[in-house]
Formats: structure tokens, C-alpha cells, sequence
């Protein structure tokens, strides 16, 4: 879903995006023009030790280090045109191939687009930092080693005021300028995209909300407060809060279940301590007495199990009433449950399957990615011939072992066969005139 909603804003920049991959592919294109253009980050005095690099247009995530690098070397690119600007600025004006890598461009000649103009760098200036955020929540959502599903309730939250920002800032902007106005494009289609998934909180997994109470440094109070800022009926968020609260408790009665009341115990081998006399009387105060006697049992247990809900709820309360933990970055929950699950035991049951669920399925490089597994000059660097070779190989590994094969020739073939071995057995049987020194 993130990936779709960044889609709809690279939609809009593509130009601006293009003319800065065209820069990047002339410097990266030759050992020679990558050297005059170290010297122009040396004159520029650029201290970085990196370089630029060029992305892979079916992973958005490249697109972004691409222009985070880009942008490191502003003016670098900048000093290239003003001091290599017969190649530098030609090449701009040549016709873009018609095939790359494979790849059928366009069947009509057009020049490439840039070199890119001051409207470009600041466009993508802006949509490096406000993709910033999509690229670490992505990051964040697609860990496997430590548990994201207490994060992501903020983090879904700072996608949605990041795109309000940004939506907020063009609206301010008095001149709109054409950067202004594909901006604010950009802006309104990942807005519509990002309600579309996640504008109703009552369809989005309501299990999000509870792992955010279930984080010490936050609880009930913190979900509150985010509440109170997306609803502008107060009395709506209150009532989401308690729907947020009650769904702990069931979860609560559902982990901490009272333990069952002891079966009572058999009146037969009870009746085994008593003389003929004794049993006779008990028996015929049962027969008086039994129903009155199991209705104040039975009304009891009812009065135990009623503190015990009591004594569960309590241990919300409890939880939430607590004072909260530091709110630090580098915060072990899984741990925190583990030392205090002695003080909360309920509660660290439900934690212990509610922060390991899973936000995404989906590794990372999955994430980033809209198209499928291909080969070529961005993704490695090997020939033709090894390619070949992996292939064929991958081909042999996964095709039927030919021993569990088996044969069985044809009547013709057995008889080709017979006539073969005849001949081959007259030819060597000696004659009779043949001296028996010259037998084999």
C-alpha cells in the first residue's frame, strides 16, 4: 500500500526525476567523464565520500538514493555544464536509443530529457525529504528480527501529517508556480490513495491500536491524545478509546480465564469414615437439606468468579494508571514484558502474541519492488555467457534425475539388436581350415 502511494508522486515528478537520471547516467556512462566530474566535486570543495548513483526503475526506494546522492552534488553537476559544456550539454540534445537494456524505449525519436534546471533540484529536493518518511516506515514495517506492530499506529499516523504538510505548504503558497502546482497534485493524489487504505480507523486493524496501549512508554493515554487530534467530536474519540480498552478485555478474559472450580468430592468414599448410624444420618439430612446446601455453593462460586473479573479488570487499570516509561528510540518491549510479567501476568500473555504478529509478510526488497526478478546492466554486472550457464544449470538442477528413467526397445529394435550380435558372433567363430595358431 505504501508502495502505490508513492507511485502516484513519482507519477508526478517523472520529468524532474528523469533529467536528474540523465545527469547521473552521463557521468556513470565512462571512466573518463566519471573522472572530470570527481575533478568538479574537488573544485567545488564537495566532502563526500560517496559518489552518485544510478537507480533501478522498478524499485522506488533506488529512485531515492539516487536523488538523495544527486543532490549531495548539486554543484558539482552545476560546474560540469558550465566547464565541460560542449559534451556535457550535447549530449542532452541527442536522441534518446530506442532500446535499453532489452528494453523497447520509444519507437519515436525525442531528445533526453535535461540537463536539469534549478525548478528540477529544488523539486527534487522537497520530494527527497518528504519521501524520507515512506522509506524508513517501509524499513520499519518489514523487519523480521525485532516485533513493529506497537510502531505502526504512529508511523501510519506520520505518513498521513506528512502529506498534510506538504498539502498545507502549496495551498500557502500565494504565486503558484508550475513546482508548486505538480506538488500539490502529487499531494492530493497520495492523500486520496492513503484514505482509501487507511482514512477509516474502524477498518483498519483494530489489533495496531491495541499493541500501541501495550507499549510501556505510551498506553491508553497516548492513543487518546492521537484521538482527540483526528476526531473533531471529542466524545468520538472517547468512545474509540473505550472500544480500544474493551477489546483488551476480551482479550484479558480470553488469556487469564479464572482456573475451574475443583470437582466435589465422591460421597461414597466419604461414606467410608462413618458408622451404619452416621451414614444413615447424613444421608437423610442430604435428602432435607442437600438443594439449600448446593444453592449456597453454587451462589458462592458465582460471588468468587464475580472478583475474579473484578481482580482482571483491575489489572488493566492498573496497567494503564501506572506511571509510563522514557520515551527513547532504542526501547527492548519484549523485555520490558518479560521483567514485568510478574507485576502484569495477564497482560504479558497478550503481549507476547500481539507484539510478535507480523505487519508485513513481505521482505523489504519486496516492498520497494513493482516488478519481477529480471537481469540486466542495474542489477549485475555478469556476461552473456554466465548468464547462459546459470540458467542451463538451474534448468538441469531442477529437471527429472534420468537414472529413475526407464527404457524398453521395440520388437524391431530387439531384432536389429539379435542380428548385430549374430554377426558379431560368426565373425569371430574360427573355420575349420584356419590353423589353430591363428585363433584369437
Amino acid at each position: 500500500m505504501v508502495n502505490l502511494i508513492v507511485r502516484d508522486g513519482l507519477k508526478k515528478l517523472e520529468k524532474s526525476i528523469l533529467c536528474i537520471k540523465n545527469a547521473v547516467k552521463y557521468v556513470r556512462s565512462s571512466p573518463k567523464r566519471l573522472e572530470d566530474f570527481k575533478s568538479c566535486v574537488k573544485k567545488e570543495q564537495i566532502e563526500c565520500k560517496g559518489l552518485v548513483v544510478l537507480d533501478v526503475p522498478t524499485r522506488w526506494n533506488s529512485t531515492y538514493m539516487m536523488l538523495e546522492a544527486a543532490l549531495k552534488f548539486e554543484k558539482a553537476f552545476w560546474r560540469m555544464g558550465e566547464d565541460d559544456e560542449g559534451p556535457y550539454i550535447s549530449w542532452f540534445g541527442e536522441d534518446e536509443p530506442d532500446h535499453e537494456d532489452g528494453v523497447v524505449m520509444s519507437h519515436y525519436s525525442r531528445k533526453r530529457e535535461g540537463p536539469p534546471t534549478n525548478e528540477d533540484w529544488n523539486n527534487a529536493r522537497t520530494f527527497v525529504n518528504f519521501l524520507k518518511v515512506f522509506y524508513d516506515t517501509t524499513l520499519k514495517m518489514s523487519v523480521t528480527l525485532y516485533p513493529a506492530s506497537h510502531t505502526t499506529f504512529h508511523d501510519l499516523i506520520a505518513i498521513e501529517e506528512e502529506i498534510d504538510d506538504l498539502l498545507m505548504e502549496e495551498e500557502e503558497i500565494l504565486s503558484e508556480t508550475q513546482t508548486s502546482k505538480v506538488l500539490k497534485d502529487m499531494a492530493l493524489n497520495m492523500k486520496m490513495k492513503f484514505k482509501k487504505y487507511w482514512g477509516d480507523l474502524d477498518k483498519l486493524n483494530q489489533i495496531l491500536m491495541v499493541a500501541l496501549v501495550l507499549d510501556p512508554r505510551y498506553k491508553l493515554g497516548n492513543l487518546e491524545f492521537i484521538l482527540k487530534s483526528r476526531f473533531e467530536n471529542l466524545e468520538d474519540a472517547v468512545k474509540k478509546k473505550n472500544e480500544i480498552k474493551e477489546i483488551l478485555k476480551k482479550l484479558y478474559d480470553e488469556y487469564a480465564m479464572p482456573p475451574p472450580p475443583p470437582p466435589p468430592p465422591s460421597t461414597q468414599s466419604s461414606s467410608y469414615c462413618f458408622s451404619d448410624t452416621t451414614t444413615m444420618h447424613t444421608s437423610s439430612s442430604l435428602s432435607r437439606g442437600g438443594k439449600k446446601r448446593r444453592q449456597m455453593t453454587e451462589n458462592w462460586r458465582k460471588e468468587t468468579r464475580a472478583n475474579d473479573v473484578v481482580i482482571l479488570e483491575h489489572e488493566i487499570d492498573r496497567y494503564i494508571t501506572d506511571p509510563i516509561e522514557d520515551v527513547v528510540d532504542e526501547f527492548d518491549v519484549l523485555k520490558w514484558w518479560k521483567l514485568n510479567g510478574v507485576k502484569y501476568p495477564g497482560l504479558a500473555l497478550i503481549a507476547k502474541d500481539v507484539l510478535a504478529i507480523p505487519v508485513s509478510t513481505v521482505a523489504s526488497e519486496s516492498c520497494f519492488s513493482t516488478g519481477g526478478r529480471v537481469v540486466n546492466s542495474f542489477r549485475a554486472s555478469l556476461t552473456p555467457k554466465i548468464v547462459e550457464a546459470l540458467i542451463c544449470s538451474q534448468n538441469w538442477l531442477r529437471s527429472d534425475d534420468i537414472s529413475s528413467l526407464q527404457y524398453g526397445p521395440t520388437i524391431q529394435e530387439m531384432e536389429f539388436y539379435e542380428s548385430i550380435e549374430l554377426d558379431i558372433m560368426s565373425s569371430s567363430t574360427p573355420s575349420t581350415t584356419t590353423p589353430a595358431t591363428f585363433q584369437c
